[in-house]
């Protein structure tokens, strides 16, 4: 299972409010990431993810 599948899985069986911080908490990292790495970063792991949820998938 890739680890999309397994993050979406977990995500599912939570609460609302726990839903809705791990969405925040999710967006804020990936923000400031991208804010270091001018953009490049989280691009780069978003690509990296699909591919792996595809292959895996």
């Amino acid at each position: 299972m890739s680890l999309l599948g397994r993050y979406l899985d977990w995500f599912r069986e939570q609460s609302s409010q726990v839903q809705i911080g791990s969405t925040v908490l999710l967006f804020a990292v990936l923000f400031v990431f991208g804010v270091y790495t001018a953009g490049i970063g989280p691009g780069l792991l978003i690509v990296i993810v699909m591919i792996d949820h595809w292959y895996r998938g």
